[in-house]
Formats: C-alpha cells, sequence, structure tokens
C-alpha cells in the first residue's frame, strides 16, 4: 500500500492506494475541508480556525494509516503553506500531527505532480493542463505523455474572494490581466483544458445533474467550449445560499463555486480551448506515478486494469490471445489502434462474471464496468465495455437497463458493442475457457454470409446452442449464419 497526505489552500485529503500499479485502484479516499488559505491574501496568513481543523484531521489520518499498516507514505503541501508568512511554524506542527515529514511543493513541482496525474489516468492527454486549488492555479501543457513547464498563477478561489473582496467583476480583471501576459497562450487555440481540482470537478457534477447524464463518474467527464461556458454563467449567477441547496455541492465548497467558475470561463475564453475533460487524478495520484519505475509507467492502464481484473475474478485457463483471435475477422479493415486496444481490454474482460449466478451475470458485469477505478478510458469506451459484458452474458437487447448508456454511447459504438458480445458469447459456448478459439473455431465475414469454420476433430461441438448464437452474431451483422467443418 501506498499513501498520499495532500495539505490544500482549502482541503486536506489522504488517500492510500492499494498498490503502485499503472493503474491506481483506491482503499481510502477521505478529505476535509480546512481552507487554510483563507483571507490569507490581506492577512499574509494561514487562518487560525483552519490550522486547527486540519492539524486535528492530520491526526486522524495518522490513526487510520496506522490502523491500516500503511508505511509507504508521502505528505505533500501546496500553495498557502508555500506562501504564507506563518506557513513553515504551521508545516513544523503538520510535521508533529501526522508523525512524518511534509514536503512542501513549489509551484512547478506543483504543476509538474498535478500534469502527471492526469496523464496517470489519461495517458493520450493533448492540451493543457489546469489544477485549480484553493490558492493557486497550475497550468501546464501535455501531449504524448511528455510535459512542458508548469506555470503557477495565485488565482486559487479563497485567494481570488480575498483579492478582490468578494467580488467576480474585480475577479475577472484580475485573472485577464495575468492570462494574457502569459506567453504561448495563444498555442492552445483549439485544443482541451483537462481540469484538475475539487471546484472544477463539483461544477462538473452541476453540469451532469442538469443535462441528465446517465454515468456517474467524474473521470472523463466531457464538455464542449459552448457548453463549459453555459455553466459558469450559471454558477457564477447564483448566489451562495442557492449553491448550498444544490445536490452535490458541498456547503464548505459553495462560497468558492463562482470563483472557480469565472476562472475556468476565462481560461476558455482566452486561451481558444474547445473542450473540457475532466480528470479524476491529480498531485495525489501524480506522487503515485512517479514512485513507479519506467517500465511500469510505459503500461497502457486499461490493459493493466483488465489484465487485473481477469487475474482476481476469470479462470486462469481463459486466453486473451485466442479470443482476440477468434473476435478479430469480424472488424478486420475497421479498427483503429484505439479500437483494437479497446477490443483487447474486452477480451481481458469477458470471462469476469464467471463465478456470479448466471441469471445476474450481465447486469453486475455491466454495472462493474460502468463504476470500476479504471484509468486510461474515457465514458464512450467505458459504455463500449460495459454494453459488450451485457450482451456476452445473454443481457435483452432491448432492456431499459442499457437504454440510457446506449444514446451515450451512440448507434456505431452501441452495434459494435453488441457485435462484440455476442462473438465472445459464440466462442466460449464452443471452447469453454477459449481453448483453441482463432485455430479450431475461426470466423469469417463474407458478403452476405458469416462463416464459422470448425476443425474436424472438434466437430462434434456443434448443437443447437452453437447454432442459436452463431446465428445472433450473424443477424447483428445483417447475414446468414453458415458452419463449414474442415479437414
Amino acid at each position: 500500500m501506498l499513501a498520499v497526505i495532500d495539505i490544500g489552500s482549502n482541503s486536506v485529503r489522504l488517500v492510500v492506494f492499494e498498490n503502485a500499479t499503472r493503474n491506481p485502484v483506491t482503499l481510502f479516499n477521505e478529505k476535509a475541508i480546512c481552507a487554510i488559505g483563507r483571507n490569507m491574501v490581506s492577512t499574509g496568513k494561514l487562518d487560525t480556525a483552519g490550522m486547527t481543523m486540519a492539524l486535528a484531521t492530520l491526526r486522524r489520518f495518522r490513526a487510520v494509516l496506522s490502523g491500516m499498516g500503511v508505511k509507504d507514505v508521502h505528505v505533500v503541501a501546496t500553495a498557502a503553506a508555500r506562501d504564507a508568512r506563518n506557513g513553515p511554524a504551521f508545516v513544523r506542527r503538520a510535521q508533529e500531527a501526522c508523525g512524518r515529514r511534509v514536503r512542501v511543493l513549489t509551484g512547478p513541482e506543483e504543476a509538474e505532480l498535478a500534469a502527471l496525474g492526469v496523464v496517470c489516468g489519461l495517458p493520450d492527454a493533448d492540451g493543457l493542463v489546469g489544477d485549480l486549488g484553493g490558492g493557486s492555479l497550475e497550468l501546464t501543457a501535455v501531449k504524448d505523455g511528455r510535459l512542458g513547464k508548469g506555470v503557477t498563477l495565485p488565482f486559487g478561489p479563497l485567494r481570488l474572494i480575498d483579492a478582490a473582496r468578494g467580488r467576480l467583476d474585480r475577479a475577472r480583471g484580475m485573472v485577464d490581466e495575468a492570462l494574457m501576459a502569459m506567453p504561448g497562450v495563444e498555442k492552445f487555440k483549439g485544443r482541451d483544458l483537462y481540469a484538475v481540482g475539487g471546484v472544477w470537478r463539483n461544477i462538473a457534477r452541476l453540469h451532469m445533474a442538469r443535462t441528465g447524464y446517465p454515468l456517474n463518474v467524474l473521470h472523463g467527464y466531457e464538455m464542449t467550449r459552448v457548453e463549459v461556458l453555459r455553466i459558469a454563467e450559471f454558477v457564477m449567477s447564483q448566489s451562495q445560499r442557492t449553491l448550498e441547496r444544490m445536490a452535490g455541492v458541498p456547503k464548505r465548497r459553495a462560497e468558492s463555486l463562482p470563483f472557480g467558475a469565472l476562472v475556468l470561463d476565462r481560461v476558455m475564453r482566452l486561451a481558444q480551448l474547445d473542450r473540457v475533460i475532466v480528470s479524476g487524478y491529480g498531485v495525489r495520484e501524480g506522487v503515485l506515478f512517479k514512485t513507479l519505475p519506467a517500465a511500469l509507467r510505459g503500461e497502457d492502464p486499461l490493459l493493466a486494469a483488465a489484465g487485473d481484473t481477469a487475474e482476481r475474478f476469470g479462470r486462469r485457463s481463459a486466453q486473451v490471445d485466442e479470443i482476440e483471435a477468434f473476435t478479430a475477422p469480424l472488424f478486420e479493415g475497421a479498427e483503429t489502434p484505439e479500437l483494437l486496444r479497446q477490443r483487447r481490454a474486452a477480451c481481458m474482460l469477458s470471462d469476469s462474471a464467471w463465478r456470479q449466478h448466471p441469471d445476474y451475470r450481465a447486469e453486475l458485469s455491466f454495472n462493474y464496468l460502468l463504476q470500476a477505478q479504471i484509468a486510461g478510458i474515457r465514458h464512450r469506451a467505458r459504455s463500449y465495455l460495459a454494453l459488450t459484458l451485457w450482451h456476452r452474458y445473454g443481457g435483452d437487447a432491448r432492456s431499459h437497463v442499457i437504454a440510457p448508456i446506449e444514446r451515450l454511447a451512440g448507434l456505431e459504438i452501441a452495434l459494435r458493442a453488441e457485435r462484440m458480445g455476442r462473438a465472445l458469447r459464440l466462442g466460449y459456448v464452443l471452447a469453454g475457457s477459449a481453448r483453441g478459439l482463432g485455430t479450431d473455431f475461426t470466423l469469417k465475414l463474407e458478403p452476405h454470409t458469416l462463416v464459422l469454420s470448425i476443425a474436424r476433430r472438434r466437430a462434434d461441438i456443434r448443437g443447437e446452442t452453437v447454432d442459436k448464437r452463431l446465428e445472433e452474431l450473424a443477424t447483428s451483422f445483417a447475414r446468414e449464419a453458415r458452419i463449414v467443418v474442415r479437414r
């Protein structure tokens, strides 16, 4: 186990990761909104009440870690502890409270760790990582897993509230002046903003609620430029009391939300960004990612997660390469590297519900894939995997359970998932735990026919169940089913 305690300007959080692996799985995750950075601009010091609460929280976290037996613990502090006059004194007390050394991150270090967290969770990230904490905004360019030089700006909501005396119009001028002076901001035109930080995640959650979004997972959630500007304007127009009454908005966040929305609005407009992608991973995952050996960093997080799931819940005799070879002819010529990656993940997950009751395998595996802690995946790909497992375990194609996720995925992805799921369903009835798929049993997609070829020595495997599942698969391709036995 590896733990990270993050002492931020607004919140103090503990995350305990199960292992230092490419797909971080959280065993424990707790935060307290302490607001140690409140009124820091006007006083130059950390807030007394906030420090008291933070120290009590750190003592609790120390007890939790002791109870869990966690030895590998990393403690970091960010903007408020870094900039306040009484920051060093607070850090000393924090070290006593948690029983470990507290590393006060510089602005560039904080930016780097936030960007590494995004790369950990979304390795194909291409654009601008924005980490909005209570006391600062870190901006870092990212492309192909490589990071640009991070920039730190004093625009965390707590600091803006203090500096602008609670006035959004004054805060807007401060943010605009600094962003327009930032060199290279024009290079991000048309690219994506990867949003990190509790305030921005709360704004995304509000957008989910207002649009009736069917998947309650923040990591990988996308908003277009128009959607971002609209939700930001909505949040900025609400009073603190109104925000406090909204579902999903913690009362201690309500004061910060309009200022976080302002920063989001100005970054989107002035950098001319096209889309926001929410990252559920940030500084804490960046700390973990930085501890990994280079070989582990280079792994595909989706395939690492799928492999881990297969190891835990699948039958050891299942052969992923054979399943992949069996299904490949169905998608030949229509598969990008990303689609092949998703299909391989589906193959790895295809036997993960075998221990469950047959009547519930479809629903259980569908819900698991929608909600599982999986890095390296966005929502449409997650929907594809969930729908594939639904069909693999014989779920009703017309069920109301999957309808919202089919709409989210879109017709093309939903159909691809149905075809893949039915291919897996056929494959397992042919070969039990996948033995001989792609060799003794092969598929060929012809203009009007889907042909299943069976090696003569395995010909006795034919039967009503095989015929039925081949027919279902052929129907999904609008073709007739045919079986041939080869020598």
